[in-house]
């Protein structure tokens, strides 16, 4: 066990994210309270360096609008940085207890996630995934950014950035469309107009869309707004609609925003109250904590031992397939297409969609090996195996369908060291198909 890690004494799970879990602690030197993001390196696909990004990153952070970071230590597989506590939990947990939040309680928060927002993009950094579960509240009201996992600087030589990170609802058109130009920090102010509508009206936009389909409405629909909710302001139906306008260079910043007067009016928002809602709301829900996704291991002073809400059993080694980069349990669908063949193609190319398959739709129509099932949403066996076993059965040569069985237990293998992997390989072909289309059509 690495000597920080004895310094602190866990208390419960928090939060789970996509590559670990966030506990609460209690530093043993000095008695505070601190939250401790758990990075299990074995689960997760990224590099190494991809953390230590993210640790320089934190380190660098001089603001009281953003989490503060206090230090990082290794033990073993993992990665435990150590940060600030945030009591008031995230307004995502507040939407979950409140179901959506009034106008007054909006701009307060709005206002603090921009402060720390203006303060990331002075110091030339995009935050990437802005939404609600990542802006938090401290035991005292104060509004502070969090998560800076897929976080990005934009420097003098790339000035705008082309990955494809974040969560569906909350992306940007340019984003999602991921063309030549790239996006730069423009990307954070329409996630943030979509936060605005989650928090007032308790979901994003779109969120009862699979989010895959999702990605592409956004690009091609007309931005959200709030003119239908005759309740609120023209004040926050006109911040929206400075936030969601489609072309980014239209967009304002964060420091002109902030003088916008959604944000400027004073008010007494009740924001503890709220907090206090929630915190006996979460008691009630979860006495002993969440439920974690991964074991710490033993010889963690108090972390022996971890319940969830709806059983008394302690948790073990992680069953459940690693979230990618989406932070949500949907999943897409894929419908299979027969691909172009040519005349020295190994397979034959006398198929159709009403002909060629005969099994069963959850069977594959040659006798392939077949994974266990793992969830409700399997794509190992409802796609990948279900796919090739088409290919196999339009092989021409016995040796094309050995070759065809040999890589589909090449997937059930990689499926099993790296749960997850399956999903992720089947949601880039998609989004690479869709993208190749979308450029033919211009």
């Amino acid at each position: 066990m690495s000597e920080g890690i004895s310094n602190y004494s866990i208390q419960k799970c928090i939060g789970r994210g996509n590559f670990g879990d966030v506990y609460s602690a209690i530093s043993q030197s000095s008695g505070e309270v601190v939250a401790i993001k758990v990075v299990h390196l074995d689960a997760s696909e990224d590099d190494v360096a991809v953390f230590i990004q993210e640790i320089q990153l934190l380190s660098r952070m001089r603001s009281n609008y953003v989490t503060k970071y206090f230090e990082t230590f290794v033990n073993q597989m993992s990665i435990w940085i150590v940060m600030e506590y945030c009591g008031g939990g995230s307004c995502s947990d507040l939407l979950k207890c409140h179901k959506k939040l009034n106008e007054e309680v909006v701009g307060y928060i709005i206002r603090g996630a921009m402060l720390g927002l203006n303060y990331l993009h002075l110091q030339k950094k995009v935050h990437r995934d802005i939404k609600s579960a990542n802006i938090l509240l401290t035991n005292d009201g104060s509004v502070k950014l969090a998560d800076f996992g897929v976080s990005g600087e934009i420097t003098m030589t790339n000035m705008k950035r082309n990955t494809f990170v974040g969560t569906p609802f909350w992306m940007a058109p340019e984003v999602i469309k991921r063309r030549n130009g790239g996006y730069d920090e423009k990307a954070d102010i329409w996630s943030m107009g979509i936060t605005v509508i989650e928090l007032v009206t308790g979901m994003p936009p779109l969120a009862e869309h699979d989010p895959m389909k999702v990605l592409f409405t956004i690009p091609d629909n007309k931005p959200p707004t709030l003119d239908r909710y005759s309740s609120l302001t023209v004040n926050i139906k006109d911040f929206v609609k400075y936030c969601l306008r489609k072309d980014p260079t239209e967009r304002p910043t964060a420091k002109v925003l902030l003088h916008h007067r959604f944000l400027k009016i004073r008010r007494n928002v009740g924001i503890l109250q709220l907090i206090s809602e929630r915190d006996k709301w979460m008691e009630e829900k979860y006495a002993h904590g969440k439920k974690p996704k991964y074991n710490l291991g033993k010889n963690i002073p108090q972390a022996e031992k971890y319940y969830s809400s709806s059983s008394d059993s302690i948790v073990e080694s992680p069953s459940s397939k690693i979230q990618w980069d989406f932070g949500t349990q949907k999943s897409f669908h894929v419908c299979s297409s027969s691909s172009p063949l040519t005349s020295s193609s190994p397979l034959t190319n006398n198929i159709s969609s009403s002909t060629a398959v005969s099994s069963p739709p959850n069977q594959s129509p040659v006798d392939l090996p077949h994974p266990p099932k793992v969830g409700s949403n399997n794509y190992l066996e409802e796609v990948i195996i279900q796919c090739l076993g088409k290919v196999a059965q339009r092989a021409k040569t016995s040796d094309t369908k050995r070759t065809v069985e040999m890589l589909a237990r090449s997937f059930i293998s990689c499926e099993s060291m790296h749960p997850g992997m399956c999903e992720a390989i089947v949601e880039e072909i998609y989004l690479q198909i869709n993208e190749l289309l979308a450029n033919e059509k211009q």
